[in-house]
């Protein structure tokens, strides 16, 4: 009989430990979150009930959204935990300019060939030959790598907040990487909060905007280690190939930047050294949602200036 119970009691447990397990993590509403009907919530709302395209890519189905007025295109890549949708103020404001691209990466893409063949795809599918690219974070990175691989496509490149290939990032995060796996979806977006509300939002001068935006992004535990392996995926960089180092570069990066080592941030200026360099000021890892209309500006100054 005590056995019996025993038993009961472990089968109780190992099904609320499964039942934990399986629990998918949730997603916040950002105009929940975000009470305040202002050009920000205004333009995101109009810019999430647009249309989006797909495409595929070696079995991969990728979602993207394509529009805007102008004969040059502005690729928008973006960082590990983003979407198509977190450069909508960058898009709202250069559409009328240019054409725009931007895709959410697949939860399947683990490396950075991988990457670069669905953005490729999509590129053809839109008949684009030559573009700039503007990458944010692990964004940033994919754009280094696009550099590397087809840099006489690119006519102009910005790396944003990012990092160049380094072993630092797999070094730091060894021991947290072997336990993933292994934790609960829900936990691990319990972490990410934890990390949100500690550090990202106060070192963005605890901004309303990012703290709701952020939690409202979609979330997985298959997309978190991927693209884990994406921002670990060492490349050869080659800055002073003729073809890389004729392609004009924008550095972007913050003082106070929570995600990218100082170390990262020396390297990455000692990686490209005719890259120009703009210094956010006290404004975090996500100047381009924040701190949207300085860096606008940024970026119009930088594609609009005339190459010598």
């Amino acid at each position: 009989m005590k056995k019996n119970y025993f038993k009961i009691i472990a089968s109780v447990l190992i099904l609320i430990i499964v039942g934990i397990y399986l629990i998918p993590a949730p997603k916040a509403n950002f105009f929940e979150l975000y009470a305040i009907n202002d050009k920000h919530s205004q333009s995101l709302k109009e810019f999430q009930n647009r249309p989006t395209k797909n495409s595929t890519a070696d079995g991969i189905a990728w979602n993207y959204y394509t529009g805007g007025n102008g004969t040059k295109t502005i690729l928008f890549l973006h960082g590990m935990g983003g979407s198509y949708d977190l450069w909508w103020q960058q898009v709202v404001d250069f559409e009328k300019d240019y054409n725009i691209i931007t895709y959410s990466l697949p939860e399947e893409i683990n490396s950075l060939e991988k990457a670069s063949k669905g953005i490729i795809k999509i590129l053809e599918i839109e008949n684009i030959d030559k573009f700039y690219v503007v990458g944010t974070s692990m964004g940033g990175y994919i754009a280094q790598y696009l550099a590397t691989i087809i840099p006489n496509r690119i006519e102009k490149v910005v790396f944003g907040n990012t990092f160049p290939p380094n072993d630092l990032i797999a070094t730091e995060n060894a021991t947290k990487s072997k336990i993933l796996p292994y934790l609960p979806e829900i936990l691990i977006s319990k972490l990410g909060k934890k990390q949100l509300n500690e550090n990202l939002v106060p070192a963005a001068k605890n901004s309303e905007l990012l703290k709701a935006f952020l939690p409202s992004l979609p979330f997985s535990k298959k997309q978190f280690i991927n693209r884990f392996y994406v921002i670990i995926d060492d490349f050869k960089a080659t800055p002073t190939k003729v073809e890389i180092k004729n392609i004009p570069k924008l550095i972007i990066e913050s003082d106070n930047d929570p995600l990218i080592q100082p170390e990262l941030r020396k390297k990455i200026k000692e990686l490209y050294t005719n890259a120009k360099v703009y210094t956010f000021h006290s404004e975090g890892h996500f100047p381009y949602i924040n701190a949207s209309d300085e860096y606008n500006k940024v970026l119009k100054d930088f594609l609009t200036k005339k190459t010598q």
